[in-house]
């Protein structure tokens, strides 16, 4: 059976990459800094290259009785995916090492660090259990905000709370959607937890990041609520999209 057209992006690993140059390209709106071409590609690549990898290091074994949907697409086209891989970590590594600039290709070498512990721990060393998702929120984040961070005179003064709440948004889409894949009932206190990081980043002040930070925060906590009346591919579609309404704001 023919997957449908809107869970493809799904199916591909491109729904991660699109968030992240969404918010990276927002984070550059707010706090002006030099966003080239070259640093917007390398991003998207990187990000699209680490979810191609994630998923086919997860169906190297046998397949589970109940099996997601995009873990049974690369299953069932493993060449084409390893293709894929392989194509995208070119075109990457080209536009690294070719136009990349030095400052941000320095501080994207840590970055890549972190990238292969991570694979190596969880997916590569199948290490289950409450550390691959905020690690994979850490390196998310770091990813978005590599440029803006290596551009800017205060980082630390000037975006480490913004990373933070972006950090703890990304945090709970990948728990939530973790849940659901597993079948597992998303318990309420999960939608008091997102309403607390809205009303937080409300009260952080007049700015459009902590703005869309909230409202993808409300997005997701109103995912939760209709429960298994949306069907699982449905939702898990849906708490991406939420996560683009960055493109809603001026």
């Amino acid at each position: 059976m023919r997957p449908p057209v809107w869970l493809w992006l799904n199916l591909l690993s491109l729904d991660a990459p699109i968030v992240a140059l969404v918010w990276q390209n927002f984070l550059a709106r707010i706090y002006p800094v030099a966003l080239y071409p070259a640093g917007r590609c390398a991003l998207g690549l990187t990000v699209w290259a680490i979810y191609l990898a994630d998923r086919l290091l997860d169906v190297r074994d046998s397949a589970p009785d109940a099996e997601t949907p995009r873990h049974n697409f690369y299953r069932r086209h493993r060449r084409f995916a390893w293709i894929l891989l392989a194509t995208v970590l070119c075109a990457d590594l080209l536009v690294t090492f070719l136009w990349l600039r030095p400052a941000v290709f320095a501080n994207g070498l840590l970055v890549a660090a972190g990238v292969i512990v991570y694979l190596g721990l969880f997916p590569l060393g199948r290490i289950r259990g409450v550390w691959k998702q905020p690690a994979a929120a850490i390196l998310f984040t770091i990813g978005v905000f590599l440029v803006a961070w290596t551009g800017t005179a205060r980082p630390v003064q000037t975006l480490g709370w913004p990373a933070a709440a972006f950090c703890a948004l990304c945090f709970a889409n990948l728990v939530i959607i973790e849940n659901w894949e597993r079948n597992r009932r998303i318990k309420r206190r999960a939608g008091m937890w997102l309403s607390l990081l809205a009303v937080a980043c409300i009260a952080a002040g007049h700015s459009r990041w902590y703005f869309a930070v909230a409202a993808s925060a409300a997005g997701l906590a109103a995912l939760i609520l209709p429960g298994e009346n949306i069907s699982r591919d449905a939702r898990r579609v849906l708490a991406d999209a939420v996560l683009l309404i960055p493109l809603l704001i001026p």
